[in-house]
């Protein structure tokens, strides 16, 4: 598919931001994340009226909302500033691009992704001086169909920031701003900066031709998956998804190298509601961390009760301590500490590290500008191995996108635990 830009300009606040109110500070959990942007896109089908003029409709309207939506969601329209560690709250606004694409949108929604087209429909970035923290691309299809592309600079922001600005701007373009709540910007009087020491920086896969797939779990084949899994533990839906695509790793893994490799296992968890700080659940910025899992895999071990146990604990463990937490600096100081461990472990070459991150929970198909709820919702493509875990449209269902190389794709699709539970 060819995408033409049609335009490109900066969205500034409807309401210019006071000067006593310039400056943000980032917390010391901002000052951990990677230099990056994190990405997602919605996918609407056309609603079947004059093309044309609906399309036009919808941009202005988009752009109208967009601005509204800025003044409460403030920072996002600033800049930030490395040096000093903050956000200059400045209005310079957010890059909003109209594009248009020469396809039609049910080949994608068929399944027909290509990781360049994805990186085209809402473009991945590092994070530099001067440019805007948000970059919204609203792409418009030949049958009327638009795929909003998303992306934020994780430093101000995590995806419990942005899912509750998006369902902000899809609430003002659909209904006004009067429904609005104003987030909680003080999460740095908790956490303040003090220098971490600590770096996160993705491994970054140079040279090597990556693919996003797309794999289904219904409701129906997770209630199978749960049922395979130890009788004596209440698991969620996401350590059953989780566990299993770690066994198909591990299988995968060692048809590569040969052997059976120690297993490192990370994933992403909000701390939002699950600490004892007078932290809201509005906040906005940084609040998640990492949480970790080693073991060594023997044949034996490869057997799925055992795997999802591990993740199981994993989860458990980490809430435990974080429910356990009395005060900021307490926190402050785990989140570093699995911040290191992370670092040491997806940048090592000893491990076979399978790296997930969960946006299970968040409404995002009851993100409706007005014109339906989106058809289908993914994260955008970036050059790292990865796991993505969304809730699906269907009721109880989790679509995992899987970031790899051809040649995993080819083993991962022949595996009969992933042939059996997914389509």
């Amino acid at each position: 598919m060819k995408i033409e830009v049609q335009s490109k300009k900066l969205i500034k606040p409807s309401t210019p931001m006071p000067n006593h109110s310039r400056m943000l500070k980032i917390s010391g959990i901002d000052e951990l994340q990677p230099p990056l942007y994190a990405g997602f896109l919605f996918y609407y089908r056309a609603d079947g009226k004059n093309q044309e003029d609906d399309i036009f409709q919808r941009l202005r309207l988009l752009e109208e909302s967009l601005s509204e939506t800025l003044a409460i969601y403030y920072p996002l329209a600033g800049r930030y500033v490395e040096e000093e560690l903050f956000i200059d709250c400045n209005d310079q606004g957010v890059e909003f691009v109209h594009a248009k694409v020469n396809g039609q949108l049910d080949q994608l929604l068929r399944g027909e992704f290509d990781t360049d087209l994805l990186g085209r429909l809402s473009e991945f970035r590092m994070a530099a001086a001067g440019n805007p923290l948000v970059a919204i691309q609203v792409n418009v299809f030949e049958c009327g169909g638009l795929v909003i592309g998303l992306c934020s600079c994780h430093k101000v922001g995590d995806m419990s920031t942005m899912a509750a600005f998006m369902k902000s701007w899809a609430t003002a373009c659909r209904s006004g701003i009067h429904e609005l709540a104003s987030p909680y910007f003080e999460m740095s009087s908790l956490f303040p900066v003090k220098g971490s020491g600590v770096k996160i920086k993705p491994p970054f896969l140079a040279g090597i031709k990556l693919t996003m797939n797309r794999f289904s779990f219904s409701g129906a084949a997770l209630s199978r998956l749960k049922l395979a899994g130890p009788k004596d533990l209440r698991i969620s839906r996401v350590e059953a998804v989780s566990a299993l695509l770690c066994k198909a790793f591990i299988t995968m893994d060692r048809a590569k190298h040969g052997r059976l490799r120690p297993l490192f296992v990370c994933q992403n968890m909000n701390l939002r509601g699950r600490v004892n700080l007078p932290i809201p659940t509005n906040a906005f910025g940084n609040f998640v961390t990492k949480v970790v899992a080693r073991c060594t895999i023997s044949q034996s071990s490869l057997d799925f009760e055992a795997l999802v146990k591990m993740i199981h604990d994993m989860f458990t463990n980490a809430k435990t301590r974080f429910a356990a937490i009395a005060d900021g600096e307490s926190c402050m100081d785990m989140v570093k500490d699995s911040a290191r461990e992370h670092v040491e472990g997806v940048n090592g070459d000893k491990e076979n590290v399978v790296d997930f991150t969960s946006w299970c929970g968040f409404p995002f198909y009851d993100i409706d500008f007005g014109w339906g709820k989106p058809e289908l919702v993914s994260n955008g493509c970036i050059p790292v191995r990865k796991i993505a875990l969304l809730d699906s449209k269907t009721e109880g269902g989790i679509d995992a996108w899987i970031i790899l190389s051809q040649e995993e794709k080819v083993l991962l699709v022949q595996d009969p635990d992933i042939v059996a539970f997914t389509s």
